[in-house]
């Protein structure tokens, strides 16, 4: 079965390439050619160079007939040149991500949240447009689509998500450091993490498992943390405690200002916890990290690539 992997060079796309190249699928990357902070980790895959929004070069790649392709990145443009030149296509997955149910209507949320309700116009707006047209191309049509939602995507590659909402290079070493770190409201938003290879592996179940085809997935690790347990999570892989200084979100911003991005500090004080009841059912997606040894990992790979320890 011949998969190709619309955005493999990056974080999340390399490791799904990979999952699918160990399970003996014929696999090819389909890059612009622009990344190459993974190259090493899938030297042994077959890529071809071509811009998925292109519809000339998209119509070209499918000459190749896949029967699997899968979006890390989707755009409208990418899903309508899919919809539009894959022929024989037995299956169509793409990465959107469970943010845009933000602000929760009932905790643990699931699939039947709406979505799109956290500040419209941020990028999941966008993930609600795409996600609509690929379920509307599978009702209309049958277009063979899934969608997989994570949550806050984790693991070795990528700086740890930090206290201001962001991703920061500094975060961990504030941390071993023992500086202060301020924090929204309380500290009892609920943040719910997936291990990027856990989320890699929820694209190759999804395919085996034909009953996902029409259907939305949130892709998570089993339980969400409180921010400030996630901060001390972070600080105990160091033998460290860390000091919190608790702020409203206004405080915050009036403090940062334009340094910080004033979307993701109030998307860091909404609460994101969910089950994957539906995974679990559907594609027997039972995760092999917890979060608190995701948010570990990624700690100490940072601390390590930063020479801080």
């Amino acid at each position: 079965m011949k998969i190709l992997v619309m955005g493999g060079t990056g974080w999340l796309g390399h490791h799904i390439a990979n999952v699918f190249a160990e399970q003996k699928y014929d696999v090819t990357i389909l890059t612009r050619g622009h990344k190459s902070d993974f190259n090493d980790e899938i030297a042994g895959v077959k890529a071809i160079v071509a811009d998925k929004n292109d519809a000339t070069a998209m119509q070209e790649v499918f000459q190749t007939q896949y029967s699997v392709v899968i979006d890390s990145v989707p755009s409208v443009t990418s899903l309508n040149n899919v919809h539009q030149y894959a022929r024989n296509l037995k299956r169509y997955l793409h990465c959107s991500s469970t943010g845009g149910y933000a602000p929760l209507p009932f905790i643990p949320c699931d699939e039947s949240a709406p979505y799109g309700g956290f500040n419209p116009t941020t990028g999941w707006s966008q993930k609600r447009i795409v996600d609509n047209l690929a379920l509307e191309y599978f009702h209309s049509e049958g277009f063979p689509a899934t969608v997989i939602r994570p949550c806050y995507i984790t693991g070795p590659g990528k700086l740890p998500l930090d206290n201001l909402g962001g991703r920061r290079d500094d975060f961990i070493k504030d941390i071993i450091e023992e500086k202060p770190l301020d924090l929204p409201n309380d500290g009892q938003a609920l943040l719910q993490p997936i291990h990027v290879k856990e989320l890699a592996r929820s694209f190759y179940l999804a395919v085996e498992h034909p009953c996902s085809v029409g259907q939305i997935y949130n892709i998570t690790l089993d339980h969400a943390l409180p921010l400030n347990r996630y901060l001390e999570v972070n600080a105990a892989v160091f033998d460290k405690k860390p000091i919190i200084n608790y702020m409203s979100v206004e405080a915050m911003l009036a403090k940062y200002g334009e340094s910080i991005s004033e979307n993701g500090l109030r998307f860091l004080a909404t609460h994101m916890c969910f089950t994957n009841a539906k995974a679990r059912r559907d594609l027997e997606f039972f995760p092999r990290y917890t979060p608190e040894e995701a948010i570990e990992e990624t700690a100490l790979w940072t601390a390590k690539t930063q020479g801080l320890v």
